[in-house]
């Protein structure tokens, strides 16, 4: 919530992105019960193939997935699909955790320049630019809570700014804890619903987590609008008279 004038007002973002969610997790729960359980046996077979290193290859597939772009929420309601919510939280976090990061230092290193050429107009990039010199964490948790960007295109760009990269990992992490056990308790609920067996210790899960989130969004932007974040960032701290920062530090 925001206040104006003593007032309170909705948050918006937050009460849509709920909405989009739970729209997502009912689109999926129709799929899987017309057409879902058929091929999540299938997913479900050929992660049981790998034996002991099934997870495995579920985080090495969700990590390098994270750094081709693809969006992370279908796969991280098959993972609660396919190991259950507990496990399929852990696992889809560390998937995520270090495909970002693989994307981070990518960017930082290895495609730095390009990006900097591609997004160098683009005010959202401007922005967070602006931002990881003045509040760098709140910009690395906000970014993750509330991403105005797909996820996998914000840890390329958050590799091109002057974001330090152990705080990074950590709060990118932590901040996206709980969506991914909202999203796969969701998964485990489709699947178990599908096959007649529901969870209530995933049901929990899935409204403690949602509201985890919540709170979290409102406290952070809160915290946040508190500390103020000053103008468009052109011309500020950190940069010379042709408007470029000075190299981040790792």
């Amino acid at each position: 919530m925001e206040q104006h004038g003593g007032k309170r007002s909705v948050s918006w973002p937050m009460v849509l992105k709920f909405a989009a969610a739970f729209c997502l997790l009912g689109l999926l729960s129709f799929a899987m019960e017309h057409w879902g359980e058929r091929y999540m046996s299938r997913l479900s077979a050929v992660v049981e193939a790998e034996g002991n290193l099934g997870p495995l290859v579920f985080i090495a597939a969700d990590a390098l997935l994270t750094m081709l772009l693809v969006p992370q929420v279908l796969f991280t309601v098959a993972a609660g699909a396919i190991f259950g919510w507990k496990l399929g939280a852990v696992y889809a976090s560390a998937g995520m955790t270090i495909g970002a990061v693989g994307a981070f230092v990518l960017a930082r290193y290895g495609v730095r320049e390009r990006l900097k050429v591609r997004f160098a107009d683009n005010p959202v990039y401007r922005r967070m630019l602006f931002l990881s010199r003045i509040h760098p964490l709140h910009l690395i948790s906000l970014s993750r809570i509330i991403p105005v960007l797909p996820f996998p295109v914000t840890s390329y760009l958050l590799g091109i700014t002057e974001v330090r990269s152990l705080p990074y990992a950590l709060l990118s992490w932590v901040a996206m804890l709980p969506e991914t056990v909202f999203l796969a308790s969701g998964g485990h609920l489709l699947s178990a619903g599908v096959r007649g067996r529901l969870s209530v210790g995933a049901a929990i899960a899935l409204a403690v987590a949602g509201v985890a989130v919540a709170i979290v969004v409102h406290r952070m932007k809160q915290k946040f609008l508190e500390g103020g974040d000053g103008e468009d960032g052109e011309g500020k701290s950190g940069e010379g008279k042709d408007g470029k920062a000075g190299p981040p530090t790792a």
